[in-house]
């Protein structure tokens, strides 16, 4: 009866049968399988008596799935659940990116709660599952360095040989992670098409006919791509803060710049009904005014000084931006253009690095010198040089009624993504939140995620309303034009993060 091992983050190894079509999850002890610091602080934490209703698993799937399970081919995913006596169905959740999934369920047990991190408490009459994405974290992690690949974040390419350069660097880093990672060939098997045959091992080793999905950031990539590879294993799916298919990376950098102007925008809103803040006497405007004039300044000095400012204060519009913060800095930079030190450090991690490679395999194989004339996303150039196969840039269409939920205010997943993606969800229905933030389910006092979670607990999609927070667009969705950044709350009720 021929096994083979798995490693896990306690790299110890099991044995299967390969004979075996139904895939099983070996169960094992959570006390043995904490978080990383990097995501859980584990102090004060009683290893030893843990709620019972946190599981920890692993299960071992092909590294290749277009081969047979093997010695040579297979990979241990890590996960985490919860699970209750008489569970009503199964969530899947996906945080997106290569976001440490299996943290959000430690959360919940231990009942460690935030303003701006997922809620689940209306939800724990479901078993609730929560997989690393291969390559990451509890599940088979890359090894990457990321002294190859920091050249790359310096000012993009201005010319062919300058492009010529960085897809050499590019090249060189792919090949320093594909040697030095295992099981030999697994950085070209971390992509979506691989991630929805997991969940897929994970449905049946759980025994459940349909899953409920909450697709967060990239996770709604994965979501609605597993929807159209396993159409009847689909339940209730929440796709939030959409990552399109199909959409050319030249339009996606035209919406990113759209999306950030609309946030600096925010941030000036902000500015204008808080009197602390050192533009608020100079009027509507004042803020992106300022930027400008930054920028302006800087590119009198040099081209690094223009693209230092500029990605530091563009990475500080994504996510969940600190508006106080990024006015603090943009009153500083006026003050004196030279003051470097004024700069947070990039929080440039080898998780990081690792993001970019999960989306290699689904982006275009190569791009001309061309594409990255607007494309303000490192993973274009990151991915130039990708030497593996790669899916067709092509849109997923399909007719399963499903929620779909946005932000006007997202600098991380333009809400032009959702309106793109919207034509080819005929049934699905749209809520778009007027505020800031990315994701959506991230925040638990806004009405959108009471909104998503009566949908996954009822099934019953909503029909239209509006009000000052939110609205709701029943198919066929005519979506109206992406409130006015001055229109809408900011603060707490906005969905902001204030550090003031």
């Amino acid at each position: 009866m021929p096994t083979f091992c798995g490693w896990a983050t306690a790299l110890f190894c099991f044995s299967i049968t390969l004979a075996v079509a139904h895939p099983e999850i070996l169960w094992t002890d959570c006390s043995e399988h904490v978080p990383p610091s990097d995501v859980f602080n584990a102090t004060g934490v009683d290893l030893q008596h843990l709620p019972s209703t946190l599981k920890c698993g692993l299960l071992v799937v092909p590294m290749d799935y277009s081969k047979p399970l093997s010695e040579s081919n297979n990979i241990t995913l890590g996960l985490a659940m919860h699970r209750p006596a008489q569970p009503k169905g199964v969530i899947f959740f996906c945080p997106g990116g290569s976001d440490n999934a299996v943290v959000h369920a430690w959360n919940l047990a231990l009942n460690i709660t935030s303003p701006f991190i997922p809620d689940f408490s209306d939800l724990i009459d479901y078993d609730l599952m929560m997989m690393d994405i291969r390559g990451t974290y509890s599940s088979n992690p890359l090894n990457v360095s990321l002294d190859t690949v920091l050249p790359l974040f310096n000012p993009y390419p201005t010319s062919q040989d300058e492009f010529n350069t960085a897809k050499e660097i590019a090249a060189a880093a792919i090949q320093s992670w594909v040697d030095s990672s295992s099981p030999p060939g697994i950085v070209g098997h971390v992509g979506t098409r691989e991630v929805v045959q997991d969940y897929n091992q994970i449905r049946q080793a759980l025994g459940y006919e349909k899953i409920h999905f909450i697709g967060a950031s990239y996770g709604s990539y994965r979501a609605l791509q597993f929807a159209q590879t396993y159409p009847d294993s689909v339940g209730r799916f929440v796709l939030d803060a959409v990552v399109p298919h199909g959409v050319c990376p030249a339009q996606q950098a035209e919406n990113e710049m759209a999306a950030a102007n609309r946030v600096l925008l925010r941030a000036d809103a902000y500015c204008q009904k808080n009197s602390s803040c050192p533009f608020s006497g100079a009027g509507k405007g004042s803020v992106p005014e300022a930027y400008r004039e930054i920028i302006k300044t800087a590119s009198n000095s040099s081209v690094d000084l223009v693209w230092a400012i500029q990605a530091t204060i563009t990475g500080l519009l994504q996510d969940q931006p600190d508006f106080p913060q990024i006015i603090d800095l943009i009153a500083a930079l006026s003050m004196n253009i030279s003051a470097l030190d004024t700069l947070p450090q990039q929080a440039l991690t080898a998780g990081s690095i690792v993001a970019y490679v999960l989306e290699c395999g689904d982006s275009l194989l190569s791009l001309p010198m061309g594409g990255f004339e607007l494309d303000t996303d490192t993973v274009q150039l990151a991915c130039s040089a990708w030497p593996f196969d790669t899916a067709p840039l092509v849109p997923i269409r399909t007719e399963i009624p499903m929620l779909v939920v946005t932000a006007d205010f997202d600098g991380s997943a333009p809400t032009e993504w959702t309106t793109l993606t919207m034509p080819d969800i005929p049934n699905g229905h749209l809520v778009v939140r007027h505020g800031d933030d990315h994701v959506s389910f991230n925040l638990p006092a806004q009405s959108s995620t009471a909104i998503a979670k009566r949908f996954l607990r009822t099934g019953i999609l909503p029909g239209h309303s509006s009000n000052t927070f939110v609205t709701v667009y029943a198919p066929p969705v005519k979506r109206d034009p992406i409130a006015d950044p001055y229109s809408v709350p900011t603060g707490f009720l906005g969905g902001d993060v204030d550090s003031a």
